[in-house]
């Protein structure tokens, strides 16, 4: 076959420095350190899934007079 090399594509640009040390609860948005392995306001896990069937488990047991 050929030397044909594919094109170049930009490099990703780093985060803004804002932005280093921190990660966003997933499923209420509180900006965590980098440090906690679980959320300071809501306590879900570092990484959680927000996907529809996850979210509304979490809230019946939250709120369990309302299911």
């Amino acid at each position: 076959m050929g030397d044909k090399k594919s094109p170049t594509r930009p490099k990703r640009q780093p985060k803004p420095s804002s932005d280093e040390g921190y990660w966003d609860c997933s499923v209420c948005t509180f900006r965590n350190s980098a440090e906690a392995f679980k959320c300071m306001m809501c306590d879900v896990r570092k990484g959680t899934s927000t996907r529809e069937e996850e979210v509304s488990s979490l809230h019946c047991k939250e709120l369990p007079g309302l299911v």
